[in-house]
């Protein structure tokens, strides 16, 4: 019996099948997720390039604020697949470009090149605190210098995604550019 056992061939392809298939499944979910990962991101990118093209111009929609509306742009241009209460959007206001990503001036009394708590520095955005970026929230006048910065979460689900990626993959997109002179 179990010489006819060994010579038995009936049922090769199913044993086959059932061994190549959770592969094959992981392989096409996991394509499939980052496709959409893919997705989300070029979204974010669309996104925040069309609220700046907004926020640049000045323009108020009725009782909308200008921040407001930029948030409404985003969600908009995502397709509603964000959950916009995870959605981060930063702007943020600087003199010029080469100011940005720069470090309020401070004064390194203890010749580290690293502020440090009690050392003097100009606080150039107005918040009462050293900070390690300059610009100050907001969006903006006429002929300013603003960055929209947008930072987004998004889960991954695939196991094998999970473990290469991480829990969350987090898309961020940024764009820089000059309001339009408005009053």
């Amino acid at each position: 019996m179990a010489r006819s056992l060994r010579s038995c061939e009936r049922g090769a392809t199913a044993l086959e099948f059932a061994l190549i298939l959770p592969v094959l499944l992981l392989f096409v979910v996991g394509s499939i997720e980052a496709a959409i990962i893919l997705f989300i991101g070029s979204s974010i990118e669309s996104a925040v390039l069309e609220a700046s093209r907004y926020g640049i111009t000045g323009t108020e929609y009725g009782e909308m604020s200008r921040s407001d509306r930029v948030l409404k742009i985003v969600k908009e241009r995502t397709y509603g697949l964000l959950d916009m209460d995870k959605v981060r959007l930063d702007t943020l206001i600087y003199e010029s470009f080469d100011d940005i990503g720069k470090p309020e001036p401070f004064v390194d009394a203890d010749g580290n090149g690293v502020w440090t708590d009690g050392e003097g520095f100009t606080d150039v955005n107005g918040n009462a605190q050293w900070d390690d970026d300059m610009g100050e929230a907001g969006l903006g006048g006429g002929g300013a210098v603003v960055v929209y910065r947008l930072t987004y979460p998004w889960g991954v689900v695939t196991p094998i995604l999970h473990r290469a990626l991480g829990e969350t993959v987090t898309h961020v997109s940024s764009v820089a550019l000059m309001n339009e002179p408005f009053r």
